[in-house]
């Protein structure tokens, strides 16, 4: 009766279709990173996910959670972004400017029933 009912048991468990590795929030952030008002492209902007203390400027790109490259209009966006508190940190390259590395951050909160969109600026400096 064993072997019939473990058979069973792995004939339910194969046939099982999986599922979603995570669901889909109708969250979003869009940056748009600048320097002197000058629009910074391909900016590279890392988000640190649930955390009221920011970051740092010093921590290795797999210290943060997720990230997304400014487009050619210094404009980028993620999607599903989790409920809760965030940091952003970015760093770009201006080649009009003295020092050209230029770096900034942004704490953002996001909650699915007051702000589930973020749309704004985010200035970089040195």
């Amino acid at each position: 009766m064993r072997p019939i009912l473990i058979l069973t048991l792995l004939v339910l468990f194969a046939c099982r279709s999986e599922g979603p590795d995570t669901i889909p929030l109708p969250t979003k952030i869009c940056i748009k990173t600048t320097h002197h008002d000058y629009p910074l492209t391909g900016s590279f902007v890392y988000l640190k996910y649930f955390t009221d203390t920011f970051p740092g400027y010093d921590k290795k790109p797999s210290y943060f959670d997720a990230f997304f490259v400014t487009g050619a209009d210094a404009r980028g966006c993620i999607e599903s972004v989790p409920e809760g508190r965030h940091w952003l940190v970015a760093f770009g390259y201006d080649s009009l400017h003295y020092p050209h590395e230029a770096f900034g951050s942004l704490p953002v909160e996001i909650s699915l029933d007051h702000r589930p969109v973020i749309d704004t600026m985010l200035y970089l400096g040195h």
